[in-house]
């Protein structure tokens, strides 16, 4: 009978020691995973959920003309998350314009230039700091109401941020690029957006250095010195982890949930300066649905021009902000997307989203509920907010927090390292962009503080 070689690097069930812990496998863990493992150093990948991509979770069902996005969906090109895209295989394509305004069966088209002074208005932005509600308040002389109500739309809709919470100060920094895949021009993924994931952890997983099923719900840390204890999905408390260092990589819904929360995570001692920037911070929430139909039925639409570009439709009011298809490619596909407030009270009143959806839809067709049934093949949505490994959708700067968001990534005694979306300043936070980028930035930190830089 062979010998039973016992491998420490590959035994999950033994006491283990490595340089650096990452917990979570979203784009902001495994790019820094991927250069501290390049770096020479041991590392430990823990990732709550069955997969990798965090808040990127693309489902692939056969019966779906294209991958189906639940999470990030747009890509900004050029950029570095569209690098590894492109590398892994990956090929995007640029979306028409086509924004048009519907109601009750007709389409006009609708010019979000007309908003544009009072985004324009932002390049000085007051000081101290405001909501975008005080500042639309402030200058209401100046733009007329259906003016300053698009703005509300687009603030709403596109950062998924309350205007009465959102600070102007970062609006400002966020209007300034184009990242998000957002600007004039913007490019879907085909493929699917978990490529970016699969290829940022194949090195890692087939290192194993990468676990999933994996909960950490404590991290005990001293300078120098960090024990992450974590369970298994299904309750069972695993071997704990000694490193030199944790990088935590967890949505800031997490880091603000109470310790005791389901996901949550009880840091002993407690980062007092951390946590508190992660909680003046704002998590936006999004409600998203992608339905597939039979046929276009938005095509119908009296005043839509045969052939015109149809990417973008915003109901003149309904709880849904905007409406888009995967126009210029040719899919029976609807996604149905409310951001900020209008998400907010649909979680806080229990709506049933996708019932929600289909009625908003048939109005502004101007047809019968009936009538969207019978073409309606299927939907899938994923809620975010409900989901205790995200507590939300991405994140939002309200007023007078730009301070707290550069604090909550920095390093604290060189031990505990913050990382993802939430710590990405100038703008660049709820991104995948600003994701892949803050895990890059806390990789040099990590390796500069252990002496390996």
């Amino acid at each position: 009978m062979p010998a039973i070689i016992h491998n420490r690097e590959n035994d999950a069930m033994s006491d283990e020691r490595v340089d650096v812990v990452v917990v979570g496998a979203g784009v902001a863990g495994l790019a820094a995973a991927r250069d501290l493992a390049g770096a020479g150093l041991r590392v430990r990948v823990l990732e709550a959920r069955g997969r990798t991509g965090g808040r990127v979770h693309t489902l692939h069902d056969g019966a779906h003309p294209l991958p189906v996005e639940l999470g990030a969906e747009f890509i900004d090109v050029p950029g570095e998350v569209w690098e590894i895209f492109r590398a892994a295989g990956g090929a995007a394509y640029r979306s028409v314009r086509g924004f048009w305004s519907v109601k009750d069966g007709h389409a006009r088209p609708l010019d979000y230039r007309t908003m544009e002074p009072v985004m324009e208005r932002l390049d000085s932005p007051p000081q101290p700091d405001v909501t975008f509600a005080a500042f639309l308040e402030a200058h209401a002389a100046e733009f007329d109401v259906d003016v300053r109500a698009q703005a509300v739309r687009y603030v709403e809709g596109f950062h998924a941020a309350p205007v009465g919470r959102v600070g102007v100060a970062w609006l400002a920094q966020a209007e300034e690029g184009t990242a998000g895949g957002g600007g004039d021009v913007r490019h879907q993924p085909l493929g699917g957006y978990d490529r970016v994931a699969a290829a940022l952890g194949a090195e890692l997983d087939a290192r194993g250095m990468l676990r999933l099923n994996t909960v950490v719900h404590r991290i005990a840390w001293k300078r120098g010195d960090v024990e992450v204890h974590a369970r298994s999905r299904t309750g069972t408390d695993l071997p704990s982890i000694r490193a030199r260092a944790v990088l935590v990589t967890v949505p800031l819904g997490v880091l603000q949930a109470p310790p005791d929360a389901r996901g949550a995570i009880r840091f002993e001692p407690e980062p007092r300066e951390t946590l508190e920037a992660a909680r003046a911070l704002g998590v936006a929430h999004v409600v998203k649905v992608v339905f597939r139909f039979r046929d276009f039925i938005w095509e119908g639409l009296e005043g839509l021009e045969e052939d015109a570009e149809a990417k973008f439709f915003q109901p003149e009011g309904g709880r849904f902000n905007v409406w888009w298809t995967p126009s210029p490619i040719r899919a029976p596909v609807l996604t149905a997307w409310a951001g900020g407030s209008a998400a907010e009270r649909m979680e806080a009143e229990g709506i049933d989203v996708v019932e929600q959806a289909l009625e908003e839809l048939a109005g502004w067709l101007g047809t019968s509920r009936a009538a969207v049934e019978a073409e309606l093949e299927e939907w899938h949505r994923h809620d975010w907010a409900a989901d205790p490994f995200a507590r939300g959708a991405y994140t939002y700067v309200p007023a007078g927090a730009l301070e707290a968001q550069a604090t909550l990534g920095l390093p604290v005694e060189d031990t505990l390292f913050v990382a993802g979306e939430a710590t990405r300043t100038g703008g660049m936070n709820s991104t995948v962009e600003g994701a892949l980028g803050s895990g890059r930035r806390a990789a040099r930190e990590i390796l500069e503080a252990l002496g390996e830089g």
